[in-house]
């Protein structure tokens, strides 16, 4: 690990260096929020989730080149916010969870949508993907979990037993 990459309520996302905490690069990311940042297993990308949301476009999480802050993909899609992202092990997949109730998988390589999640009865704030690549983990306002299976899509188990909103999801 070499970097720290944050994202800000100003819609920036900034690259610092661990080593010393100099900033390596700042960039414009979204117009609103990033709410969500996420680097590629390999370094080599940053995922970030905002509220950029027009009249004419969804919400979006977008892909960028670490090296140079280039955008590669923006993932639309989304019904709101998108709150929190998460790349797979392996670096192909990105997952996102959104305040639209579903999670979204997208291909890493073209930024193309594969599956959406759904079965949350509230807003999908906590995104993970377990670190075999095989699971997904999302964590909802609904007071639950969910374990899906990454290949497929398949909906495995719901976790219950909260009494409050689950925030956030580790595995």
């Amino acid at each position: 690990m070499t970097h720290i990459v944050t994202g800000s309520g100003d819609g920036t996302t900034r690259v610092w260096r661990l080593a010393d905490g100099a900033l390596v690069r700042a960039f414009r990311a979204h117009e609103s929020a990033v709410y969500s940042v996420c680097a590629s297993p390999d370094g080599t990308h940053i995922v970030t989730g905002s509220f950029d949301m027009t009249p004419f476009r969804a919400a979006c999480a977008r892909v960028w080149r670490l090296a140079d802050g280039a955008q590669l993909h923006s993932l639309e899609g989304h019904g709101g916010a998108v709150c929190s992202v998460c790349v797979s092990p392996d670096g192909a997949r990105i997952v996102t969870g959104s305040l639209d109730r579903t999670a979204r998988v997208w291909r890493m390589a073209d930024g193309s949508h594969v599956r959406t999640l759904e079965g949350h009865a509230s807003f999908v704030v906590s995104v993970r993907v377990s670190p075999d690549g095989v699971h997904v983990v999302t964590g909802s306002h609904d007071g639950t979990a969910r374990i899906w299976r990454l290949a497929d899509g398949a909906h495995l188990r719901t976790l219950g037993g909260h009494t409050d909103m689950v925030f956030t999801v580790c595995v």
